[in-house]
């Protein structure tokens, strides 16, 4: 006789397990072991034997990949009673209706002890017959992704307990029955549906081993197999005529996709489908497949992901990739690919092409912090999307339901390359035409063209002489004579010399000096070297603008380059706090720093845009 015995399980009141599972599963022993045999059938034999025996070892090793069970075999038999008293569980046998050519195979649920009532012979329970009067059958090359292979996998599901889910079987639910709208009953879901959306095509497009509902009803009866893709794994997807799932439940692993010729949509596993399985799902299938939705699609190639994987390399096509909870490091490949990272600290790679990260939540609830080594963007929220390394990635994306805001990172990001010495001087530029410390989204944005060359200083100089903001700081009625006291008063924090008013005012008088000209020669004789020869009074004078004008410049860089703010109200109120005194810093400080506790509120503060590594941090402040 057979040497395992089954039993019956209760209905467990999960839709999806219910559904799958016929509530029968064997008693697998200690050593998990479930014994297989190849049989000649009771009215028939074997033309090829040993080819047969390939194509079920096959088929038994796709279910072994997924399950702690170790299918051994025991041998080749004349009959399915010899077979079942020589040991074996399951025998793969002929049919039993060999006159009944619409009849492709058929299966028994595992035994015995199960049943009361056996039909030819008393070790049937667990066995699986073919029947090679249907022509699919018996022309059928049993290549992964045939219908000879699925049909032996489809009744190798039946045998270990696995149900039709679409039928109301055995006291348990269909699939109509459940109303579950993340599923489907087709194929590339479960092998043990009946729906195949590529019913003509015998050779290729059907499941090469357990589809994802399938592992999830196995896993539930036997465990899963935590031998398979142990430690640190490459899966590397194939382009290939069929779907088949992967399955790692350990280590830092890896789904590469680098070497396929079109774009791959790949959702690493992340997706819990039923609270009495651990496992998690995700995807992959090429992008040019995928409809609105998963369940919109109807893919020829589908690689379900299961079990905890944490990076991805996309293709060298348009890719787009989706991370878990666990830290996941995804890069993209040369083409323009979509990256969204969701919980935990990812490393987001774009490589090549015009690349895009997604954030959920609005802006304002993160801060991108600028350096040389690339960008980071925290989600400042607890169970938000935590911090993200960011490279070559040109555009972010934050989503709140329907709507979104596009932020151009690559327009911004420029500053990191900038000297001290180029970051101060457009610093100094908010300072003179607005009278306020820069806001960061305005300053990284002519940083960037600056570095990028593609303005220079004395342009961008020009360009802020005819802004709003400059008008309303120097009304366009301001005779010459005032515009330069108010200049003076601005950067240097005093009144012109005499002899220095009635120079300049002659100039602009002339227009021989032109205002924005002006104030740019006033930036740069603050931070001349003093010429002694000029007397101890003027070279005093000269350090005391000096060091005005530099305590102005901190205080900008405090508002914008470390606390990374761009509110521009905030930023005029904090700079007229200082009026060249201590306490003048201290109240411009402790303003800014006020400005900052607000603006970390995850919820009603601000997008922050720091910059790491560029300037020294002002003040002694911790940053």
């Amino acid at each position: 006789m057979a040497f395992l015995t089954a039993s019956t399980f209760d209905v467990t009141n999960d839709d999806l397990i219910d559904v799958m599972t016929s509530g029968i599963a064997w008693n697998v022993p200690e050593n998990r072991t479930i014994s297989w045999a190849v049989a000649d059938g009771l009215n028939d034999t074997w033309d090829d034997r040993s080819a047969a025996v390939d194509d079920f070892q096959r088929a038994l090793d796709s279910y072994e990949a997924f399950i702690d069970v170790d299918f051994a075999y025991i041998g080749e038999f004349s009959s399915p009673i010899l077979a079942g008293e020589a040991g074996a569980d399951i025998v793969y046998t002929l049919s039993l209706s060999p006159n009944e050519p619409s009849l492709f195979a058929s299966a028994y649920y595992p035994g015995p002890g199960v049943f009361n009532v056996f039909f030819n012979y008393a070790t049937e329970d667990g066995d699986i017959s073919l029947n090679f009067a249907n022509e699919i059958i018996a022309t059928s090359s049993y290549e992964p992704g045939s219908d000879g292979f699925y049909t032996i996998i489809h009744e190798l599901g039946h045998a270990m307990g696995l149900k039709h889910p679409f039928e109301q079987d055995l006291g348990r639910p269909s699939f109509k029955g459940i109303q579950r709208n993340d599923i489907l009953d087709v194929e590339w879901f479960s092998i043990m549906s009946y729906t195949d959306p590529f019913e003509d095509e015998l050779e290729r497009w059907d499941p090469a081993t357990p589809m994802l509902l399938d592992v999830l009803a196995l896993q539930y009866m036997y465990g899963p197999n935590t031998v398979t893709n142990a430690g640190n794994t490459i899966h590397v997807l194939k382009q290939v005529d069929y779907q088949y799932s992967v399955w790692d439940p350990s280590g830092v692993d890896t789904v590469d996709a680098s070497g396929l010729s079109k774009g791959w949509r790949i959702a690493l596993p992340d997706y819990e489908d039923t609270p009495l399985v651990e496992t998690r799902s995700g995807y992959a299938l090429p992008q040019s497949e995928f409809g609105e939705s998963l369940l919109a699609s109807t893919p020829r190639e589908l690689v379900w992901l299961v079990g905890d994987i944490e990076d991805v390399i996309g293709s060298a096509h348009d890719d787009v990739l989706f991370g878990t909870r666990l830290e996941n490091r995804m890069s993209g490949g040369a083409g323009n690919d979509e990256l969204e990272g969701f919980e935990a600290d990812d490393t987001l790679i774009g490589n090549g092409g015009d690349d895009i990260a997604f954030y959920s939540g609005f802006q304002d609830s993160y801060t991108i912090s600028f350096s040389a080594d690339g960008s980071q963007i925290e989600d400042r929220r607890a169970d938000g999307n935590g911090v993200d390394t960011l490279r070559s990635i040109e555009t972010l994306v934050f989503y709140q339901g329907d709507d979104s805001i596009t932020f151009d990172l690559e327009r911004f990001s420029g500053p990191t390359d900038l000297t001290e010495s180029a970051l101060e001087s457009f610093i100094e530029l908010y300072i003179a035409y607005f009278n306020r410390a820069p806001d960061a989204k305005g300053l990284w944005f002519w940083g960037s063209a600056f570095e990028s060359g593609a303005v220079s200083l004395e342009q961008a100089a020009a360009f802020f002489i005819d802004q709003d903001e400059t008008r309303a700081t120097y009304p366009s009625d301001l005779g010459n004579e005032a515009f330069a006291i108010l200049v003076y008063n601005n950067v240097l924090g005093r009144e012109p010399d005499a002899d220095g008013l009635s120079f300049w005012v002659e100039g602009l008088n002339g227009q021989q000096v032109p205002r924005d000209q002006f104030i740019r020669e006033v930036l740069k004789g603050a931070k001349a070297d003093p010429d002694p020869s000029l007397g101890q009074e003027f070279v005093d004078q000269q350090l005391a603008d000096r060091e005005y004008l530099a305590t102005k410049t901190d205080i900008g860089a405090l508002f914008a380059v470390h606390r990374g703010m761009s509110d521009v109200v905030n930023a005029g109120t904090a700079m007229s706090l200082y009026d060249g005194t201590h306490s003048g810093v201290e109240a411009a400080v402790a303003a800014i720093e006020n400005y900052y506790a607000a603006a970390l509120d995850p919820y009603d503060g601000e997008l922050l845009l720091p910059l790491v590594g560029v300037l020294d941090t002002p003040f002694d402040l911790v940053v």
